[in-house]
């Protein structure tokens, strides 16, 4: 008889941005790519994402997520993984700790990616408020996946264009561990050399981890969902960090060389689709042939 491992399940929390491949039009593939169960709540719905688009819709969804999570505590729904992203407004904080009450419970690992900034600057309508308000969240989660901005901010450090040293790299883990997340992955790190990527510190036993991929110029939208999606369903499901770290790395790094390499327009977003089958194929390889 076939066995089968157990289907882990995660809600994602997060905005739909209806065009430009970000968010859960990139969370809710990329995680079933994973192996994983992809239920959400919506935290907002836009037109576009908010990168190089003009006249973009904008609709607060804040009434909808507790009656959302509700009615799954209503189900007996159980989640193995929370992971949040964009949020609407800083008055989200508290319906987001509501939700939790309401669908995680202490085996629930609590992911925090806080989607507020990028290249020195705040998201649109954002301002130091949200920043407070993420490293509440942060404090709350078990793993947290700031890009060099968002890391920047949460840790008190003063935000750096590349390169980027290891000494202020270093600085950012402590201002980050002070928060007291378990593993901190910080995202668009430029150590120089022409490469660019991702390091991870397990705080509680001090390793560190670092994927690196040729930098390619400007902006890919869309890619610190990617990586933050795919590094969330993968711990979740009980992959360990290095390859987690190295399979949602190789996933980003391959939509954007595709990308690159048809010149699509940056703003669309990333070529992702075109990666997931090798993409599923490293999974295989963390969770054997039937993953």
């Amino acid at each position: 008889m076939d066995t089968f491992e157990s289907m882990k399940r995660i809600a994602a929390i997060h905005d739909i941005s209806g065009f430009g491949k970000c968010s859960l039009t990139v969370a809710l593939p990329v995680v079933s790519a994973s192996g994983v169960e992809c239920a959400c709540i919506p935290t907002a719905l836009l037109s576009t994402h908010t990168g190089e688009f003009t006249g973009w819709t904008f609709r607060d969804l804040t009434d909808q997520m507790l009656p959302i999570a509700r009615h799954w505590h209503s189900l007996g729904l159980c989640f193995d993984g929370v992971y949040s992203g964009y949020l609407a407004s800083s008055e989200q904080e508290r319906v987001l700790e509501e939700v939790y009450g309401l669908i995680a419970d202490e085996d629930t690992l609590i992911v925090c990616d806080p989607a507020m900034a990028d290249n020195g600057s705040y998201y649109a309508g954002f301002d130091h408020s949200m920043r407070d308000t993420f490293r509440r969240l942060c404090s709350r989660a078990d793993v947290i996946t700031p890009n060099i901005t968002e890391a920047a901010l949460l840790s008190g450090e003063e935000y750096r264009p590349a390169p980027h040293s290891r000494e202020y790299i270093e600085r950012i883990f402590e201002g980050l561990a002070a928060l007291g997340p378990r593993i901190i992955a910080v995202t668009g790190v430029h150590p120089g050399g022409g490469e660019i990527g991702t390091v991870v510190l397990e705080r509680e036993s001090g390793r560190r981890h670092a994927a690196m991929r040729p930098e390619r110029g400007g902006v890919f939208y869309g890619t610190g969902d990617i990586f933050a999606s795919a590094f969330a369903a993968l711990l979740t499901r009980g992959a360990p960090v290095g390859p987690a770290l190295e399979a949602a790395s190789a996933l980003v790094a391959d939509s954007i060389e595709l990308t690159y390499r048809r010149g699509t327009p940056r703003r669309d977003g990333v070529a992702f689709e075109q990666a997931l089958p090798d993409y599923m194929d490293r999974v295989r390889g963390i969770f054997g042939p039937r993953a």
